[in-house]
């Protein structure tokens, strides 16, 4: 029996609800936590390496704390959220990788056309392992992601994730480094099921 042409799109509608964990200002989080209202302000910075939304550490509140404290926040403090991925822009999956490519093929004859090169996208911090910390390339091309299909009359996707092979090696020769994570962004906030203090060792 021939198996036929599969429908990958349908299998981008994640049914995974998870945990995620951001770091921020203590202030900043009681007040989500205590208002049943208030939701976490989306990150809208051209370098953000999955887009514009609210990002989470999937399954990591002691990322998220260790983030709170190098951006020097007053008050460090680990929020978590009950999050539905619901249609997922799943950057481990080849789907949306191919939707990536075509993004960026998109952006690059916009430029052009403006007369500009999409090399202005490709400045970046790099950190010890050589790991590009500002993005404004991959941020640009998975913002257009969501244009593009936008402009075509498609709903777009309600949350990005990640996976990044952060940092130096864990050890000589290593194929995993010291601070590989999953991040979440989540774009649609009504993904966002409810938030909730971390449990704290006693």
């Amino acid at each position: 029996m021939e198996q036929g042409i599969i429908n990958y799109d349908l299998y981008q509608k994640s049914p995974q609800i998870v945990l995620g964990f951001h770091g921020c200002e203590k202030n900043v989080a009681i007040k989500v936590l205590n208002s049943g209202v208030d939701h976490l302000k989306s990150s809208l910075n051209d370098y953000d390496w999955l887009g514009s939304g609210v990002y989470f550490w999937l399954n990591d509140p002691r990322r998220a704390y260790e983030w709170a404290v190098t951006q020097k926040k007053t008050n460090p403090f680990v929020l978590g959220a009950i999050i539905d991925l619901g249609a997922c822009l799943n950057f481990t999956e080849r789907n949306s990788i191919e939707l990536l490519k075509k993004s960026y093929l998109d952006l690059q004859s916009i430029l052009d056309a403006a007369g500009k090169s999409i090399r202005i996208l490709t400045n970046s911090r790099d950190d010890d392992g050589g790991f590009k910390l500002v993005r404004k390339l991959d941020c640009a091309v998975i913002n257009n992601i969501h244009k593009m299909i936008e402009d075509e009359g498609g709903t777009s996707f309600d949350t990005v994730y990640g996976c990044f092979q952060e940092g130096t090696a864990a050890y000589p020769e290593a194929g995993i480094r010291e601070k590989t994570h999953i991040q979440i962004c989540v774009r649609n906030l009504d993904c966002i099921k409810g938030y909730f203090l971390p449990r704290i060792h006693i």
